[in-house]
């Protein structure tokens, strides 16, 4: 491959002052006139043109002056055919903007995706229409954050693309690849046995994963990667019983967090010796109100003010909470860096906030 230039091209290509010459209401026999003008930057304005006809651009678009051909390829009038030919084009700048046209045609999109420019590649992964199999191939580079998100939106998982995913040597690679896989399951059961926990974690996110893989990674030595698992609304209810009861608080809290949770799994969790768990009970919309209720008489504050924030809450959870803070024990235990006093004043506080007291006439 050539060398690459250090510089890189210019990201976006804006009008120069004095637009003018050249606008949507100018009629076609001006454009086609101006079209000739021996000033570039009088037909660089006209090729930016939206109302320039199609057959004009096709003429601009083999203009000696690349600002002209580069305009001509962010125009949204140009045609598939003219797109195709600009993506040949032996600037690197005109081939970058075509791999930004939301038009660019899949195999116009997939030379450039091997184009010997970074930022003509970088412009390809920013496509929304770049073909998944397009996607993976790329040399990302220095622009992987760019590729994350137009992957995760694709089905990365190609059938013909497993093992240059699975055997990548790029741990970033990899996890991209196993939170976006939607194709055969054997990408996913590869990913599970990677020896990066990240990259197992992802799998253990995807809505993809089999129950097979699942369950494989339900026993899995990362609490991260149980975590995931207990987190994703797919896991089946026997991996989330099992998961809801792991010895590890993170675990246990994704699994209170999961919206798919049974009643009596949420009941179970919300008497857990954590309150982080008991607080992303009452926190949950899934909780059932009777046990939101019963969660109002617990004594630690972060587990009330979840409680308060939790619009699903019942109106009879927050009187439940506001007699108990009534009562004459009605010191919560501390919270971090304050005392016992000052957390009940803050969940006193948050409750009267949210159902403030009628004023007195």
């Amino acid at each position: 491959m050539p060398r690459l230039s250090p510089h890189p091209l210019a990201p976006v290509i804006v009008s120069p002052p004095g637009y003018g010459d050249a606008k949507p209401t100018t009629a076609p026999g001006e454009l086609t006139r101006l079209a000739a003008d021996p000033d570039g930057g009088v037909r660089s304005r006209v090729a930016a043109d939206p109302a320039c006809p199609p057959p004009l651009l096709a003429r601009l678009a083999t203009d000696h002056t690349p600002l002209v051909r580069r305009r001509v390829a962010t125009n949204p009038s140009t045609s598939v055919a003219v797109l195709r030919a600009l993506a040949r084009d032996r600037d690197a700048t005109v081939r970058a903007q075509v791999g930004a046209h939301p038009a660019t045609p899949a195999d116009a999109l997939r030379r450039l995706a091997h184009d010997r420019a970074r930022e003509v590649r970088r412009r390809v992964a920013d496509n929304p229409r770049a073909p998944g199999e397009t996607l993976v191939r790329l040399d990302t580079g220095q622009y992987a954050p760019h590729l994350e998100s137009a992957v995760a939106g694709d089905g990365v998982a190609a059938p013909d693309t497993p093992a240059p995913i699975t055997s990548d040597p790029r741990r970033e690679i990899r996890m991209r690849a196993a939170r976006g896989a939607t194709g055969p399951p054997e990408v996913l059961v590869r990913l599970a046995g990677d020896p990066a926990r990240q990259v197992r974690a992802a799998v253990a996110t995807n809505r993809a994963v089999p129950p097979e893989v699942a369950a494989q990674l339900a026993a899995d030595a990362s609490a991260e990667v149980r975590e995931g698992l207990a987190l994703n609304p797919i896991t089946p209810p026997e991996l989330l019983e099992r998961l809801a009861r792991d010895w590890r608080t993170r675990v246990r809290r994704g699994a209170a967090a999961n919206d798919t949770i049974s009643p009596h799994l949420a009941a179970r969790l919300a008497r857990d010796w954590s309150h982080t768990v008991r607080a992303q009970v009452a926190a949950s919309p899934a909780t059932p109100a009777e046990l939101l209720v019963r969660l109002a008489r617990d004594r630690n504050p972060q587990v009330l003010l979840a409680l308060i924030r939790n619009a699903d809450t019942p109106d009879a959870a927050l009187d439940e909470m506001a007699r108990h803070l009534r009562g004459f024990r009605a010191h919560l235990l501390p919270l971090s860096g304050r005392g016992a006093s000052k957390a009940t004043g803050r969940v006193r506080q948050a409750l009267e906030q949210r159902r403030p007291r009628p004023t007195a006439r």
